[in-house]
This record gives C-alpha cells, structure tokens and sequence, in this order.
C-alpha cells in the first residue's frame, strides 16, 4: 500500500466516544422509514399475487369441462308442456335438461381484468431504468494508487467499506451512488463514489478529506441500506402512478370503439385511477418519512466528518460549493466559444480556476468564493453562513439549510489542523486525468470529438480577449450589467442634439459629470440587494424552496409564508423604479456621446448611430426568440404526460411549435442583414448570421401533422436554445465595445474642446 501519511491530514485530537452515534431521534425515525417500506411491500405483493391468483382462478374455472346433463320428467298428470317455439310435447317425456351453467362472460371479464391489474404492478419491478448517467470516467488503484491509498485510511478512520467502484465526474459534487436494479428490493445494492473534479479543484487537502469522510458516514450508516430500497420503491411506484405506457394506450384505444366494449374500458380505467390514487398515497408517505430521516442522515454523515477533520473543514467546504460551480460553468461558456472559433482546450479545471479570477475582478471583490481566516485561539470559530439562511432549493429539500449544518458540526466544537495544499496532490499526472474528463465533456456536449486539443494557456488567451470585451468599467457599477439597454428611438434622440442641445462645450461637459457620480455605488448596491429579495420571495412563493421554519426573515422583520406574495410584488416594484431610471440614463448616454461625435466631426456620429442601432437590433433578435423559447416551454410543459391531448390542445401546440420555428427562420435572416461592428475575434463587416448559426434549419412542422414527434422537438429547441445562447455572446460583446467607443469619444472630445470656449458646429 502506498505510503500517504505526508499527504493525510491529521485528525483532531480528544473526539468524544459518543461524538457520531445516531440521537434517539434517528433512530425513531429508521424505524418509521422501515414501517412505511414494509407496508408497502406487504400491500404492493398482496395487491400482485391477489389478482395473479384470481386471473388464474377466472380461466381455470373456464377450463373445466361442462357439467352432465340429468333428465327430468313430466308427471302423466300434467298437460303438454309447450316449448319456447310454441310447439307441444307430449306429457309424460323428457322435456328439458337442469345443469348448473358456468358465467362464461364474468370469468372471462374478471380473468382478463385481474391479469392486467397485475400486469401493471408487474412492469414496473420488470422495467429498466435508462437515465443517462452523463461523464463518468472510471479510476482503478493502479492509475490512482495515492488517491485509493487516502480512501483506504479514511475508510478505516470512519469504519466504513471501501466503495465498489470509484467515478470521476467533471461536476462540483461528490456523492454515493449505487446501481439500480430489481434486485435492490431484496438485497442491499453495492456503493460507488463519486468525485467531481470541479470540486477538487476549489478544496484543499483537508476540505476534501471532509467532504469524502461525510460520504463515508454515509457508507457507515446501517440506514444508509435503506437508501436502496426507498430508491427502488420509488422508481417502482412514481413509475406506475405517474408514467403512461403501452398499457395506457390499449386502454385509451378500447374506449374509443364499440360501447359494448368501451364501458369495459371506462371501467379498468376507473381500476386503474383508484389503483394510482392509493400508489401514490403509499409514494407521500415513503418519501415523507425518507426525507425527514435524510436529514438525520445528512447531520450524523457531518459529524463523522467532524470526528476526523475538525468543525470547520466540512463547513468551509460547503461554502466554497456556489462559488465553484459558478466558476466551472462560466470556464465552459467561456470554452463553447472558444470552440465555436474552432479552440479546444486539454484541461476544463485550468479555466475553472482563472474563471475565479475573472468573475473576482469583475465584481470587483478579491475574496469573492474564499472563506473566512480561522481565529488564533483554537477554542473559537468563525460563522459561514448567515442566521438568515434557513431555506433549501427544493432539489435538496432532503439537506438541512447550510446554516443548521453549521450549527450541527460546532455545537461541539472541534479544531482540527489545516493543511493548505490542494486536494490535486492525491492525484497521479493531474493533466491527464483533467485531460480525460475534459474529452468527455467535449463528447457528450458537443457531439463530437475534437481532432486536437490545445494546451490551456493558448486557449484562454482567446478567452481573455473575450473578456476584456465584456468586462466594464468599474465606474459603471454594473448599472449595465445582465440587461436590456433601453435608449428610446435612436433618431428622435440624435434629433435633440442635431437641434443644438449640447452647443455650448460647458453644457455638455456638466451633463457627461452628472452620467456617471458618486451616488451609482449605493443604487447599485440597493439595486443588487433587491434582485435577491426577488428571487428569494419568488422561491417561496412558488415553492422552490422548502422553509426549514414556520417563518422567514425579510429586511430586519420576520415574516410567514402568506405575506410572501405582498412582499414579492412590493419588491418587484422597486425593481421596476430601477429599471426606468436605468432607462433614462440609456437614453442620457447616447445623447451625450453623440453629441460629443457630432462636435469632434468626420464619421464619429454615424458610425455611433450606426453601432447602437446594431446591438438594440440583435437585443429584439434575441427578446423575440427568449419570447418564443418560453412559450413553447411552457405549452409542452401543460401538455406533458398526456398519452392522450384534446383536439384543440394539439393544434394549439403545433401552432406555437411551428410559429417559434417561422419567428426562427425570420430571425436567422435578418441576421445576414445585420452586420458586426469592430469586436475581438470577429471581422468587422461580416454579416452576424455565421456568428449564431452555421447549420442548417431543421424543417418546420407540416400543417396536417398528427403527431408532435418528440426528436424533432429536441433538435428544434437545441437550435433555438443555440441561436439564443450566442446572440447573448454577441450582445455582451457589442455593449462592451460600444461604452469604450464612448469612453475614447469622451476623451478625445474632453481634450479637444474642455479649454476652447466654443466648439465649431458640425453637420456630420
């Protein structure tokens, strides 16, 4: 085994024997999960061996042969017995047969019915779950054997089994997983590890032994056994409650024909909802359980984390999560163009890294994703996460907030040694590991595999340059950052200035001062602070968060769910004010700078003109498709699930598909006609067509379509979802190029005219 002790950082010392075993609460709750798996498993094979049985029992009974026949005799006495044709027979014969008939038609009604009961319990343990499980490159001890010799000791160290298997994945995560099968109903599944490079890259060696030793915790738990079954009995029955299938079809295809048949139909299909009803009842109640058990799960995993680095490793971790997976999609943005030009780089992690640098300078913070210094008196600690902070993406409703986390790990306070070093020493050839989770990327998200890849610091030179173009002045405050400009009508403006407005230098010189003054920094600060009251309120109006109280805090106020849609809109309100002072400083910043081109002469104004009217033309390009984008999102979405749509629901989702295709085609061709300014990487004068798209269309929909044909949806979004994705590129880089043209106009004007006492007038 290899030796790791210089690269394992040393656990605390003194950890309480009591420190990880699971509270009384864990375990009542243990108890209840398995409840709730153990009825559900008695009803769910009651339910399949019941109507297994009565289907036997149904055609059985129409397999016996037919009773014998016993003759009866009328009395000498009686009259002539007349049968159902009118006809006499003489008395004293044998007239009729008595045999105990069979109900042919209820045994063969009950067999078929009760046999596709099962059938539907049945395919959902008998189908295969086929998620894509996305890049996963597979390490082995001989390729990583200081990595596998660090698992290995912090295995021992948290007396957990070492992992089946071991993945590397380009995310920000690490997890346990394990495989999904029919046979996790009956036996425990095996665990694998998940490691994500993305996250390895923005820990140091101790953060990471914490995050992997919370995994292991996981590993350790005798609950964790249960995460297999619950998995599995959720796939079973969100299967069977919520997914339509051939089953469904058959069905919907009976009621539609003869009503002899039909109302047979109508009634399996009652079956069938009452079935799902219950199903999903016993879904509420394993998930309700789970979830509050995860949570157990999730501190008890913290705290064998705790027990071998300390308090604040996992927490400091966690807060280094947001800030790294920020910079890894922004590395691979940065590199889809890159690609586009025809750039491919060998490692995602060099990006993800000068992508910290980068969005640091841009919003002028140095410390922006760090974590705090640790204090010198090894009793006392530092506060992550705020109070505040006690909701939770409904994704991971099954995690505590990162604030209740925090208070779990220190409430028995630990220190732990540090060690600084990056978690990339585990590695063996950090390139190329990086190397080959990058090729992946590129694959699976392209489509394609790159023919050479270049070495990272001559693709990020390209991105540099990029960003020089998108990067603004920090005098501006980000007042012009993530929107719309909105400068009003480009020639009533330049109207106002032809008409002498600005005639006086002194006039002009005192309007350029008031753009741009001190008071910006605390409007934008206020500004900010309003975004994220926005999409904190709407996230709890809709219900994408879960609150982990009754109740929620609100600028210095503590408020219940019920008021937040007053506090939503009341917000949205302010934001609106923003927007329209923002608005009028558009309009303030075109005038003034055109001004200033008119007054310096030659072909400044109209190639100002020109430029604005450029990027306001590819901002309605790209509003007109987001429009469109969101429309036909929203229609799928109503329609999703359905095996059967109304009529009218049809067409109206074949009119919004083929009206966001046609608003496509229309876009793309008056891009050729738009032609790009002088940006970094692109030649001025060329039509921007190219830029957003290079294929070609998929075709449109044809009026008499019966059907809405699921791969050509994909493909049609992907291309639309493409052509908005580069315009945004495009339009970051026009406004960037455009507020330099200005600042240089503002220069040159400035050194000019700000000593003459009167500029000569110019037509332009």
């Amino acid at each position: 085994m290899t030796d790791i002790s210089d690269l394992y950082p040393s656990s605390p010392a003194d950890v309480p024997a009591d420190y990880t075993s699971p509270t009384g609460r864990y375990q009542a709750q243990v108890l209840l999960v398995l409840l709730c798996l153990f009825v559900f498993v008695v009803a769910y094979l009651a339910l399949t061996v019941g109507t297994a049985y009565l289907c036997y029992y149904c055609f059985a009974k129409l397999a016996e042969p037919e009773p014998s026949v016993v003759a009866t005799a009328t009395p000498p006495s009686s009259p002539p017995q007349k049968t159902r044709s009118g006809r006499s027979t003489p008395s004293g014969r044998n007239t009729r047969s008595s045999r105990s008939e069979k109900p042919v038609f209820w045994l063969l009604v009950g067999g078929v019915t009760s046999g596709l009961i099962c059938l539907f319990f049945l395919k959902g343990l008998l189908k295969r779950s086929r998620s894509d499980p996305g890049v996963r490159v597979e390490v082995n001890e001989q390729e990583q054997p200081v990595l596998f010799a660090f698992i290995s000791r912090l295995c021992r160290d948290t007396r957990s089994a070492f992992p089946h298997r071991i993945f590397l994945v380009p995310d920000v995560n690490a997890a346990v997983a394990f495989d999904e099968s029919f046979r996790n109903l009956l036996f425990p599944s095996r665990k694998n590890l998940i490691i994500g490079l993305g996250l390895v890259n923005r820990l140091n060696l101790t953060e990471f032994k914490a995050v992997l030793a919370h995994e292991f915790g996981h590993f350790s738990q005798n609950s964790m056994k249960l995460g297999s079954y619950v998995y599995t009995a959720n796939r079973v029955v969100a299967d069977m409650v919520y997914g339509r299938d051939w089953l469904d079809d058959v069905v919907a295809t009976m009621r539609r024909i003869d009503i002899r048949i039909a109302v047979f139909a109508w009634a399996f299909t009652a079956i069938l909802w009452t079935l799902r009803k219950g199903l999903e009842m016993m879904f509420r109640g394993i998930n309700f359980a789970n979830v509050s058990l995860s949570r157990q799960m999730e501190y008890n995993a913290d705290l064998v984390a705790v027990s071998v680095t300390g308090s604040d490793p996992l927490i400091f971790a966690l807060g280094r999560l947001d800030f790294a997976s920020e910079t890894l999609g922004q590395a691979w943005n940065d590199l889809k163009t890159a690609a586009d030009h025809g750039h491919f780089s060998r490692d995602l992690y060099f990006h993800q890294t000068r992508a910290a640098e980068y969005l640091r300078s841009r919003r002028t913070d140095a410390k922006l994703g760090e974590v705090p210094a640790l204090p010198d008196n090894p009793n006392e600690t530092v506060q992550v996460f705020k109070p505040e902070d006690i909701s939770v993406p409904t994704m991971w409703a099954t995690h505590p907030a990162n604030h209740d986390r925090e208070l779990n790990a220190k409430r028995r306070y630990l220190r732990g040694p540090q060690d600084e070093r990056s978690a990339w020493e585990l590695f063996a050839d950090q390139a190329t590991v990086c190397e080959a989770v990058t090729l992946q990327v590129y694959v699976k998200a392209r489509k394609e595999e790159p023919q050479f890849l270049e070495e990272p610091e001559e693709v990020q030179a390209f991105i540099d340059t990029e960003h020089a173009e998108t990067t603004y002045d920090p005098r501006y405050c980000g007042v012009f950052d993530n929107r719309y400009i909105k400068p009003g009508d480009i020639a009533d403006r330049s109207a106002e200035v032809i008409r002498g407005e600005f005639e006086m230098p002194e006039r002009l010189a005192a309007a350029h001062a008031r753009l741009i003054d001190g008071s910006l920094l605390e409007r934008m600060k206020a500004h900010h602070a309003r975004h994220d009251e926005v999409n904190r309120l709407a996230g709890i109006v809709h219900g994408a968060v879960a609150l982990t109280n009754q109740d929620f805090e609100h600028r210095g106020n503590r408020f219940g769910r019920a008021d937040a849609p007053r506090l939503l809109k009341e917000v949205e309100t302010e934001l609106e004010r923003d927007y329209e002072w923002m608005h009028k400083l558009d309009g303030e910043m075109f005038r003034i700078h055109y001004a200033m081109a008119r007054q310096l002469g030659g072909a400044e104004g109209k190639q100002l003109e020109d430029w604005y009217r450029f990027h306001l033309a590819v901002q309605e390009l790209r509003a007109t498709l987001v429009s469109h984008s969101n429309h036909v999102q929203e229609t799928l979405t109503h329609i999703a699930g359905q095996r059967e749509i109304a009529a009218h629901e049809f067409q109206n989702a074949l009119g919004v598909l083929q009206d966001a295709h046609h608003t496509l085609y229309l876009q793309l061709k008056r891009a050729t006609d738009l032609h790009l300014p002088a940006l970094a990487n692109v030649t001025a004068g060329d039509p921007l067509r190219p830029l957003l798209f290079k294929q070609k269309l998929i075709r449109k929909l044809p009026d008499n379509a019966r059907s809405l044909d699921g791969a050509w949806i994909q493909e049609f979004m992907n291309q639309l979802g493409e052509v908005i994705d580069k315009s945004a590129r495009i339009l970051f880089k026009s406004l960037g190029g455009l507020l330099r043209s200005q600042e240089r106009l503002a220069d040159e004007w400035k050194m000019r005219y700000a000593t003459e006492p009167s500029p000569a007038k110019h037509d332009g």
